[in-house]
């Protein structure tokens, strides 16, 4: 990486100066969620001064591994921690502040990482660069190209943004805003920020509570709503550019043109892969609050618009009428927002009325857009009269204005954003199974060619059905049921966008035909894109043997023909999961260029090749670290582009935005125009490399063998369940949860089980999530050693040599630069039954030793250390060898000192808290086998840190307050009182309430470490 781009950012000394200002002036601003009693001035050093203090300590200890090589500085760090607050020379309190401090501080370097990711911020210069690149698409040289070429370019959809709920949700919508404004440097009016106010914002976050809250279905819609909203004013500028360039260049044409060239799109949901929360009435739901907001704003506009037009009669006739439409409109729809999002929206007598209300009602319902985008070409046509009659010039802007409207209504028709709707390939095939005798899986290589007989079969034959909202309410087939809510989508709320449908875990060509068969027989067939998502070992390897058995198939290609797109979706998460990060990206690359290649072969003039990429915001999720340039090139790789031009295949990107880390991009003004800035510059930018101008493409032997041996590696690692074990031990309970599906320990049998739990159990968030929080991202870097090390030179040459190779291994740098072996060791070691008693030994207290004998034996019980260790080992040696490789090529990356120093505190500080809430399991008085849980289970799950779960069966078991029923008069006085009435006070006091505390600390210190490292999952 280049030296400007560190792989953790350092905190401006400006911020850093008001931080520790407002953290040293008496107690640290204090969260709501303060847990420990505050500290006061003779309770030892504010928060700044003990980290330093503590820090001073950790290059201390990291001395000692020069002599010692089996010292572990960040482990010894905790210990101090741990014997300084038994001691009494460090309080809770203070640890809590030292958490909140370095919480902030964090936020403030992740502010700042964000502002150079985005690159320029500032609207005028983006605003200024977009009209270039506009300008650009006008000539050709010197010359102005025909007014048809441009016109065509512009109309063209090269990019699409898509917004995801995935669970990324570290912080809440108000602190994102926050981080947005200070890595913009720009506030929500475009801006600049002034010192007071800047200030301001570094008091709010030291104060704030650094979690998301409670991140239900709901708060992730409102908080996609805003990304939108910001995503659209930005497109607005476009637009506007674009018909003021045309304006200059093609006076006599310009009001013709409908600009487009980026969509925007939402699966905020309507994602039912793996989810079985989210009802049909949720899905219609938020689709008509989508189609509601988008209404408002056009009609806003029409108001805006009319408050500014010439005096003419029939232009104010058909603004009127186009205002009376959208308004009519709303009205409906906000009926309906009221019945469909509430509760008994799944009453069928209640659905039945609003449904016929619907029904009965659609003939004057606003369901195609080209209805108001021909009222708005009328005021265009009448706007441009009265301005020629009445020889003003100043009333183009009245034209333009509307010419904008226009091309926002051809772009998102009636509602905020397109529609992606995601299921699972196994749902398909449990649908259509008992129709073609399906009894094994669709590519069983024995009756592959006669399930797709009789699917092809069943297309001949196919004839459309109406469906109703009582055919939804009745179906039981979930395939079934979201192709119902589709063709309701589509009758109901706008007939003219097309939903893209998406199917996770694709790997044949049934399972895109079986959508196929029932887009055609619930009458959706020319309004759905249906695209299979090729993201698995296999699906990427069979991938384009998949599209091309589709297109040897007349109804697949005469429905591709049709609607003059072929779509494809493409995964980071799971391929980088059970591949690894750069040879995922490898692999979806080559499978970009043979699809492409079929295009050429199939002879698919006028069709558009569409690839969604679906990735999120951190290294392990396929996001470039460097910056969202290099960002847009990982993905959309410059070579590749060059490829679809020279071979004359209409491409468009798509690119997903993933939860709180991807909405963060979008939720002010001046970022969400930056982000469409860096898209277009990338898009529409100069002259662009060739594969032949880059060595990575020549090298094939290598290279194949390169990711063949990093792909194995994590192929072994994701099927060795000491890896399972290694990532089951604390699970996601070291987070909060991120998001509407919950982030949780995905194993949650009984903890004797944990044996066998496996990778593959954990969803990839999670499993990233887990890695980065315990401080080896083993999916980015794991393998990566062993490839270097079996031809170190090569390695290096081609490091020098190649742009392309060089990103990929940036990804790498980047996961090398936020690792510690040191901290993952320190957590395995925790689970050391050996630690603790050799601990007990060294300690003088004979009670604080006798909690460590009796941990040693709760975990003498467990093998989790044992699993544990070997995985570490495996991990280390693959880690060391990476380093040294990285250094020789010159390739390992420079990290603040600060930066890396602030990470190991975090590690070590919720090392030392964990190990308090080990200690405090050991006090968990023995109970009788109840709710179908015994002491030793309980425990052990304690020391997995399953707290909210097991604090919840203690309350149960121990409570507060005794059984009041046995109150009262009787009639007569009773003296005795049961065992089982007992008042647990002194438990939960010293036992029960502590532990909670303590996990709470926990969990902030994720959120920290998050800050730190840049982003969750």
């Amino acid at each position: 990486m280049p030296d400007d781009v560190k792989p953790l950012a350092d905190t401006p000394p400006a911020d850093a100066s008001v931080l520790a200002r407002t953290a040293s002036t008496g107690p640290l601003l204090r969260p709501p969620a303060t847990r420990f009693p505050v500290p006061g001035p003779a309770d030892g050093p504010d928060a700044p001064a003990l980290a330093a203090e503590l820090t001073e300590c950790l290059e201390r200890f990291t001395q000692q591994t020069k002599d010692d090589p089996f010292a572990n500085p960040v482990l010894l760090l905790a210990l101090e921690v741990s014997r300084r607050l038994h001691a009494g020379t460090l309080r809770f309190g203070q640890v809590e502040q030292l958490v909140q401090f370095l919480s902030a501080e964090g936020f403030l370097a992740r502010a700042r990482r964000l502002g150079r990711y985005l690159g320029e911020a500032s609207p005028e210069a983006n605003l200024e660069t977009l009209r270039g690149l506009i300008q650009g698409l006008a000539r050709a040289g010197d010359a102005q190209v025909p007014f048809e070429t441009f016109q065509q370019r512009v109309e063209s959809e090269i990019f699409g943004i898509v917004f995801t709920a995935h669970p990324t949700f570290n912080l809440s919508g108000e602190l994102m805003e926050v981080m947005a404004t200070l890595a913009t440097g720009r506030g929500g009016d475009g801006e600049p920020l002034s010192p007071a106010a800047r200030e301001e914002l570094v008091a709010q976050i030291a104060a704030a509570e650094h979690h998301p809250g409670d991140m239900s279905l709901t708060a992730e819609h409102n908080l996609s709503l805003v990304a939108i909203a910001n995503a659209q004013a930005a497109l607005r500028k476009l637009y506007d550019i674009v018909l003021t360039v045309a304006r200059a260049e093609y006076p006599e044409r310009w009001h013709e043109l409908t600009p487009r060239l980026i969509t925007v799109a939402s699966w905020v949901g309507y994602d039912l892969d793996g989810r079985s929360d989210i009802k049909w009435s949720d899905t219609l739901h938020k689709r008509l609050v989508v189609q509601q907001r988008q209404l408002r704003h056009y009609l806003t506009e029409v108001q805006e618009i009319r408050r500014g037009a010439p005096a003419h009669e029939d232009l104010r006739h058909t603004l009127d009428l186009v205002e009376s439409r959208l308004a009519l409109a709303i009205n409906q729809v906000t009926d309906e927002i009221a019945i469909f999002g509430d509760a008994g929206a799944t009453d069928v007598a209640h659905v039945q009325r609003i449904a016929r209300r619907m029904y009965e009602g659609l003939p004057l319902r606003l369901v195609e857009a080209g209805q108001a985008i021909d009222l708005v070409e009328r005021c265009i046509r009448l706007a441009g009269q009265a301005r020629k009659e009445q020889g003003r010039k100043d009333r183009g802007d009245t034209v333009r204005r509307l010419a904008v409207l226009r091309a926002e209504l051809s772009n998102y028709g009636l509602g905020m954003a397109h529609t992606h709707v995601r299921i699972n390939s196994t749902q398909l095939h449990n649908a259509i199974r008992k129709t073609v005798g399906m009894e094994t899986a669709p590519d069983d290589p024995r009756y592959r060619q006669s399930y797709l007989a009789s699917l092809t079969e069943l297309l001949d034959g196919v004839r459309p059905v109406t469906v109703n909202f009582g055919s939804i309410i009745a179906e039981r087939t979930s395939a079934k049921r979201l192709f119902m809510v589709v063709a309701q989508m589509l009758k109901y709320t706008d007939a003219t966008v097309p939903v893209r449908f998406l199917i996770a875990e694709s790997e044949s060509a049934f399972t895109v035909l079986t959508a196929l068969y029932y887009a055609r027989l619930f009458g959706v067939a020319d309004k759905v894109d249906i695209s299979p998502l090729f993201e698995t070992e296999r699906a990427l390897e069979v991938g384009s043997r998949v599209i091309e058995q589709l297109l040897d198939n007349p109804h697949y290609r005469e429905y591709v023909r049709r609607r003059g797109r072929l779509c494809i979706q493409t995964g980071f998460s799971d391929a980088g999961r059970y591949l690894g990060q750069t040879p995922a990206a490898a692999s979806i690359e080559r499978l970009r260029i043979r699809i492409a290649r079929l295009f050429t072969k199939h002879r698919l003039d006028g069709v558009q090749l569409v690839i969604f990429d679906t990735h999120g915001e951190s290294i392990g999720r396929g996001a470039h670290p460097e910056s969202f340039a290099q960002r847009l090139s990982y993905i959309a790789t410059p070579a590749t582009l060059s490829f679809m031009e020279a071979n004359r295949v209409g491409f468009k990107q798509e690119v997903s935005y993933q939860g709180g880390d991807g909405f963060l991009y979008f939720v002010t003004p001046a970022g969400a125009l930056a982000v469409v800035t860096r898209i277009l510059e990338h898009m529409l930018g100069g002259p662009k490399p060739t594969l032949d101008d880059d060595p990575f493409y020549g090298e094939a032997d290598y290279i194949r063998e390169f990711f063949t041996t990093v792909k194995e590696f994590q192929v072994a690692l994701v099927g060795d369940p000491n890896y399972g074990a290694l990532l089951g031990a604390f699970g996601t309970n070291l987070l909060f949860p991120s998001g509407s599906r919950a982030i949780k320990r995905q194993h949650d049998g009984a903890v004797d089980d944990i044996d066998q739990t496996m990778a593959s159990q954990f969803r990839a968030i999670p499993h990233n999530a887990i890695l980065q929080q315990m401080g080896l991202p083993a999916n980015t870097i794991g393998g990566v050693g062993e490839a270097i090390d079996k031809d170190p030179e090569r390695f290096a040459q081609l490091y020098r040599s190649s742009p392309r190779f060089r990103q990929l291994v940036g990804m790498v740098e980047y996961g090398v630069g936020i690792s510690s072996a040191e901290a993952l060791k320190a957590y395995v070691d925790s689970l050391n039954p050996t630690l603790w008693l050799f601990r007990a030994v060294h300690t003088e207290d004979p009670a604080r030793a006798a909690e460590m004998r009796r941990l040693a034996g709760f975990l003498e019980e467990l093998p989790t250390h044992n699993r544990q260790i070997g995985i570490f080992r495996k991990l280390y040696r693959d880690y060391g060898i990476l380093v040294e490789g990285l250094r020789t090529a010159g390739a390992l990356p420079e990290v603040a000192p600060q930066d890396r120093s602030a990470l190991l505190l975090l590690h070590a500080l919720r090392i030392a808290l964990i190990q308090e809430i080990f200690l405090l399991s050991t006090h968990v008085p023995q109970f009788s086998s109840q709710h179908n849980v015994t002491h030793r289970r309980l425990v052990a799950r304690l020391l997995q840190l399953d707290v909210p779960w097991a604090l919840d069966l203690l309350a149960k078991i121990f409570p507060v307050t005794g059984d009041a029923a046995t109150g009262g008069d009787f009639g007569e006085r009773a003296t005795y009182v049961s065992e089982e009435s007992q008042n647990y006070s002194q438990e939960n006091d010293r036992i029960f309430r502590p532990i909670g505390h303590l996990y709470e600390l926990v969990r902030r210190v994720g959120t920290a470490v998050t800050q730190r490292v840049g982003f969750f999952g």
